[in-house]
């Protein structure tokens, strides 16, 4: 076990709990080794000790292999943890007020009706193991207003299960809406001390932003949120997880998103630093970062399968042409991203760069995008560029690293290619990571690890402590033993 990748758990007050094992109904996967009757511990199931439990940072060996489960997937801290909802009771998910806080238990199914909001000087904690379900009828939606607070920290075993109140099988993206987490960081929205409103919420409940760079959200950690999004309106739309100027003192990891009908991740400004995210097949682009960002980011997967819009991109990053600040300058690490491969009925970028935009992305596995990058507007020039790109491994399925130039003057003539092979470390190589279709694990881990990148230090703007700073491989995975999405807090389930 890689235990650098673990460092992120050191800050977190878990919350003690014995729980009953399995996911909603789905087979977890990296469950390994075949299943055994033991209840609590017991040497059964042919994973002997559960393997090893994801050398990233999702959680402990699991001891001897208990209920099974065991091989690579272990059944972790927790081996009872059942988050199928079964016999358990349902209720709905209240509103807590200002100087009060609620608390989901893992005993029982919560409701996700309409849009709940945690209002400032208010908080949610949320159990691990706790199933919320989010109601179609009312597009039922989790609001974390400025000042106010979740606390919901997850075990790798014992996630936090964000997905529709439909049955497997009939599940879809779009059947609620999503988790949106607002804050008091900055953004390039703010005029005049009035706030933006969020994508996707009515003026007045979605108001973000403010001056607090270390501003608390609270806690998220090892939790899914799937079948989600909603679509008010052309640009308008509730993603998987929106994070509005969160600060970084908000505590982000291990967060999956699938099959949800916008975006999986979009920052709109904000300092949140965050590890460990994954991307399964989100509607529009998978990483979207907007309205003056300016955290850190560290080992990322994406891919994609069936989107819903027109242009897909891995990541979509956009400043302002006005020349707005703070100018979005994020930094991510140790990324792989896997495209739809020959899609004309989709343009699909590995990574769009455009308005302005300041930006640090190293050690990244791009493969199967038509082409690898655009870069649009005021970028600079390939040898002093507005975004630095460096250690980075790219396979296209038209073009390798860009299009020919379709639309003449959109970049004042940046040349893609030029700006590419001027960056340290990067180059065209088919790294063999195996994206995997509908419905199954990805295999995205390169055949060897492939040595060469550049380790984050604590000098790249934003950087925190708990970052792995002697990461110095290409990619979100060391190798195939470094296998960090694993646990149940990992579902690849088509529907």
């Amino acid at each position: 076990m890689r235990i650098s990748h673990l460092t992120f758990l050191t800050s977190i007050c878990l919350i003690p709990l014995a729980v009953a094992c399995g996911d909603d109904d789905d087979t977890p996967e990296g469950s390994g080794g075949s299943s055994g009757s033991g209840a609590s511990g017991g040497s059964s199931g042919s994973g002997a000790s559960g393997g090893t439990a994801g050398s990233g940072g999702s959680g402990a060996s699991g001891g001897t292999a208990g209920s099974g489960a065991g091989g690579s997937g272990g059944s972790g801290g927790n081996p009872t943890c059942d988050l199928s909802g079964a016999g358990k009771p349902r209720a709905d998910v209240p509103e807590p007020t200002a100087g009060s806080t609620v608390t989901l238990t893992s005993d029982t199914v919560w409701d996700l009706k309409g849009v709940v909001n945690v209002v400032e000087g208010a908080t949610i904690a949320i159990e691990p193991c706790t199933r919320i379900e989010g109601d179609k009828d009312t597009l039922g939606t989790l609001v974390i207003q400025r000042g106010g607070k979740i606390q919901a920290p997850g075990e790798a075993d014992a996630p936090i299960l964000f997905t529709s109140a439909l049955p497997a099988g009939l599940r879809s993206p779009g059947d609620w809406g999503g988790v949106i987490i607002l804050g008091k960081a900055p953004n390039f929205k703010m005029s005049g001390g009035n706030l933006p409103s969020i994508e996707g919420l009515p003026p007045g409940e979605g108001a973000y932003g403010g001056t607090d760079e270390d501003d608390d959200s609270g806690v998220l950690t090892y939790a899914r949120i799937e079948y989600s999004g909603v679509e008010i309106g052309d640009g308008n739309e509730i993603n998987g997880l929106t994070l509005g100027s969160v600060g970084r003192g908000t505590t982000l990891h291990h967060i999956m998103v699938s099959n949800t009908l916008d975006d999986c991740f979009e920052w709109f400004g904000g300092t949140v630093n965050a590890s460990h995210l994954i991307c399964n097949n989100g509607g529009d682009d998978m990483f979207d970062i907007d309205h003056g960002f300016t955290g850190s980011v560290q080992f990322i997967f994406g891919r994609q399968l069936a989107p819903l819009s027109s242009d897909p991109n891995g990541f979509e990053c956009d400043s302002d042409l006005g020349g707005a600040t703070p100018v979005t300058n994020g930094t991510f690490s140790n990324v792989t991203l896997c495209g739809l491969g020959h899609d004309p009925a989709n343009a699909q970028y590995g990574a769009v760069f455009r308005e302005n935009l300041l930006g640090d992305y190293s050690n990244m596995i791009l493969t199967g995008f038509e082409a690898s990058f655009d870069v649009r507007d005021a970028a600079g020039t390939p040898a002093a560029p507005n975004v630095k790109l460096t250690h980075t491994l790219v396979k296209g399925v038209v073009h390798d690293v860009a299009y020919d130039e379709e639309i003449p003057g959109n970049d004042q003539g940046f040349d893609e290619r030029e700006w590419f092979a001027l960056g340290t470390g990067n180059a065209v190589q088919d790294t063999g990571v195996v994206c995997g279709a509908a419905g199954s694990a990805p295999a995205p881990f390169p055949a060897a690890r492939i040595s060469g990148g550049v380790p984050l230090t604590t000098s790249n703007a934003g950087v925190a402590t708990g970052f792995d700073t002697s990461a110095d491989f290409i990619g979100a995975f060391e190798d195939a033993q470094d296998n960090w999405m694993t646990g149940l807090w990992v579902d690849w389930a088509a529907n």
